[in-house]
């Protein structure tokens, strides 16, 4: 990809956050799958149930598909490169025993590579791994970035019942910081109860999951112990980014927020990476403001998300022109390895 330019004349636009589904995983978990099982409000008219279901149906085809469908979408957005992920939220399979989700989540990898492999010029991939078992989460992922090409792995906000920043998925974190990978953290949905209604668990949930994961990470000391790892954080990073004064205060007022930590909530925000999917351009140029604008990558949510995800930073006349540039392309350029 050395040299080369993009479909809008610049440097090749990277879309960071694009899903694949695959029918089988996808029918291996949909018991456990959040977006397959929370149902919409029954007062819905059938009109309203058509127009959602002719709409989940097309989402759904271009989800499964990384042929002519995906590129042309790709080449009308703008895009050049997307980095393909599994969707947690159809397929995520830490609720599985260990050799089961590995045997699933091998498959799934297997599958990525061959994505790519088939236009190694349009695609990355990150892979999956049984999270909840981080022995064979260390030995996958190293088959991944080692034997596969891949660039690294995604991870949902919690490995089962066990948060990030847990002293049990150190050698995971010990891992990746080795091996130069890539982690992108993508939530795989809340199925509390509590969240069905009015679909929050994707339109607030996911948020709460991504600040709960990167207040794990914070506070039980992943970032220093684990300093060059390359970890991006889906969706803007949740809410942290956006209130992190009241967690600033509880570090600089309580002592027993900060046992493992060695620097300020703001201050370890600037060593994560952002995608840029946040669905609100103020927001994202506060996000730019607060972590600068070398953490954030363009993601759209493919096929689900930002239909313009182009535009969305190059029409901000606040965000500099040398900063969208970095946003839409080098800044994932470089924490993927590819060279431009």
């Amino acid at each position: 990809m050395k040299g080369a330019k993009g479909r809008r004349g610049g440097r090749p636009v990277i879309d960071f956050h694009a899903h694949v589904a695959f029918p089988d995983v996808v029918a291996f978990a949909r018991d456990h799958s959040v977006a397959l099982n929370f149902q919409d409000d029954p007062r819905l008219s059938e009109e309203d149930r058509r127009k959602i279901r002719e709409w989940a149906a097309s989402r759904r085809e271009r989800m499964h598909e990384t042929g002519d469908v995906r590129l042309r979408d790709m080449d009308e957005m703008g895009v050049d490169i997307q980095v393909v992920t599994g969707s947690l939220v159809h397929m995520c399979t830490y609720w599985a025993d260990a050799e089961t989700s590995l045997r699933v989540e091998r498959g799934v990898n297997d599958r990525l590579a061959e994505i790519v492999a088939k236009h190694p010029d349009r695609y990355v991939a990150l892979g999956g791994v049984p999270l909840q078992a981080p022995d064979l989460a260390v030995g996958e992922l190293e088959r991944c970035v080692k034997q596969l090409g891949l660039k690294g792995v995604q991870i949902g906000s919690r490995a089962g019942d066990v948060e990030l920043g847990d002293v049990r998925l150190r050698p995971f974190w010990a891992k990746a910081e080795a091996l130069g990978a890539v982690v992108y953290m993508h939530p795989a949905g809340i199925t509390d109860r509590r969240f069905q209604k009015h679909q929050l668990w994707n339109s607030v949930g996911q948020l709460i999951e991504e600040t709960m994961a990167v207040a794990s990470i914070m506070h039980e000391g992943v970032l220093d112990a684990f300093p060059k790892l390359k970890l991006c954080i889906a969706h803007g990073g949740g809410y942290m980014p956006y209130y992190t004064g009241r967690v600033d205060r509880n570090y600089f007022e309580k002592p027993s927020t900060r046992l493992d930590m060695s620097r300020s909530p703001s201050d370890y925000l600037k060593l994560l990476s952002y995608d840029s999917c946040v669905y609100d351009r103020e927001t994202l140029e506060f996000l730019v403001h607060k972590v600068g604008a070398d953490r954030i990558v363009m993601g759209s949510d493919y096929s689900v998300g930002e239909l313009h995800p182009i535009e969305f930073i190059t029409d901000s006349k606040v965000i500099a022109p040398a900063d969208k540039e970095k946003i839409l392309s080098t800044n994932a350029a470089r924490l993927l390895g590819i060279a431009l």
